[in-house]
C-alpha cells in the first residue's frame, strides 16, 4: 500500500481520510488473509476515488479531523 501525503495548504481539512491500523486489525481479527486483502483493496479504491460516503461505513476509517473538538466548533 502506498500512501501519498499532500501537505499543501489547499487540502480541505474536512475531507482528510484517516486510517487507524489498530481498529483495522480488530475489525479483521479472524478473517482469512485473502478476505483481509480484498477489504484493504476495496478501501484503497474508495480512497483513490475520494468516495467519502463509502469510506464512512468502515469503523477503521475516519473522514475529517478525528482530533478536532466538535463541541467547540466555530
Amino acid at each position: 500500500m502506498t500512501l501519498e501525503s499532500d501537505s499543501s495548504p489547499e487540502v480541505n481539512q474536512r475531507e482528510r481520510i484517516w486510517f487507524f491500523p489498530n481498529k483495522f486489525w480488530a475489525a479483521t481479527k479472524g478473517m482469512a488473509k485473502e478476505e483481509v486483502s480484498r477489504l484493504m483493496e476495496e478501501v484503497e479504491r474508495h480512497a483513490a476515488a475520494k468516495n467519502l460516503e463509502a469510506l464512512k461505513k468502515y469503523p477503521f476509517v475516519y473522514v475529517g479531523d478525528p482530533y478536532k473538538d466538535t463541541r467547540h466548533a466555530a
